[in-house]
C-alpha cells in the first residue's frame, strides 16, 4: 500500500510524542520540516511493513500501534527479537549501516499507524539539522540500552519475572482490567525469551494464582500489582 501525506497524522497533536524522535528536535524549523516530509499509512494487524531481506527504503515511526520485529529461519520458524510502540523507529539501524537488506521482518501486531521518510530525504534531513543527528543517536543509544536490558533479564531474571514483564508492557486499558490482546502463545514466549512449553506452563499458573484469566483469545491481568512484583523479582 502506498504512503500518502494525508495519512500522516499531526505530530504537535500526538498523544505520543514525548517518546518520539519530533521531541528531540529542537528548533520549530525543524520539526515543521518533519513533519511536512512524512508520509503515513494504516496497516492492519497482521499487515507486513517491510519484509527480512528486502533493502531499506527510508526510516519508519510507529505513530500509533505496536508492531514485531521478527527473523525467521529457513523452515519458517519465526523469532520475535522486538516489539516496537507508539514513537519508536523502525529500520533505522539496516538504512544508516548500509551493509544490506533487512535483518528481520516488521508486522503491525494490531491496526496501526506508520509513517515513512524516504532514505534521501532522510539523511538531507541529518545533514541540514544537527540537533536531529544528535537526537537520532539518542533513540540509537536508547535501542542499545534495551538490548543490553533484554539480555541481562534473559541471563538474571527468572522465568515468572519475564513473563510478567511481557504481559504488563504488552497491555491494553480496559475495564475493569487491563487486556493482553491479538498476542498468540509463542509470540509471549519468544519475547520472553522461554519455550512455547514453558510460557505455556507459567500462564496456567498465573491463572490458578488468580494474576490472570483467560477471556476467549485475550487474557485478563486480574492482578497488576503482584505482576509487577514478580518482574521486578531478580533472583
Amino acid at each position: 500500500m502506498p504512503f500518502l501525506r494525508r495519512e500522516a497524522p499531526n505530530c504537535d497533536w500526538c498523544p505520543y510524542k514525548k517518546n518520539c524522535l519530533y521531541d528531540l528536535l529542537g528548533t520549530k524549523e525543524a520539526k515543521k520540516v518533519w513533519r511536512e516530509m512524512r508520509l503515513a499509512n494504516p496497516f492492519k494487524a497482521g499487515e507486513v511493513i517491510f519484509h527480512e531481506g528486502t533493502n531499506p527504503q527510508g526510516v519508519y515511526v510507529v505513530c500509533t500501534g505496536k508492531v514485531k520485529i521478527y527473523k525467521s529461519s529457513r523452515t519458517g520458524q519465526q523469532l520475535i527479537t522486538r516489539i516496537e510502540s507508539p514513537g519508536d523507529l523502525l529500520g533505522q539501524i539496516t538504512l544508516l549501516a548500509k551493509e544490506g537488506p533487512y535483518t528481520g521482518t516488521a508486522e503491525a501486531l494490531e491496526p496501526s499507524v506508520i509513517s515513512m521518510v524516504d532514505e534521501k530525504t532522510f539523511l538531507e534531513f541529518l545533514t541540514r539539522f544537527s540537533q536531529a543527528s544528535l537526537a537520532l543517536l539518542r533513540e540509537l543509544a536508547r535501542d542499545v540500552r534495551r538490548g543490553e536490558n533484554k539480555a541481562r533479564d534473559i541471563a538474571f531474571k527468572p522465568a515468572r519475572g519475564r513473563l510478567a514483564d511481557v504481559l504488563l508492557r504488552m497491555k491494553k486499558h480496559g475495564r475493569p482490567h487491563a487486556l493482553v490482546t491479538g498476542l498468540k502463545r509463542r509470540d509471549l514466549a519468544e519475547m520472553a525469551g522461554l519455550t512455547i512449553e514453558t510460557a505455556v506452563r507459567l500462564l496456567k499458573d498465573f491463572e490458578s494464582r488468580g494474576l490472570i484469566k483467560k477471556s476467549q483469545k485475550d487474557l485478563v491481568l486480574l492482578d497488576e500489582e503482584r505482576l509487577r512484583n514478580l518482574s521486578g523479582a531478580s533472583a
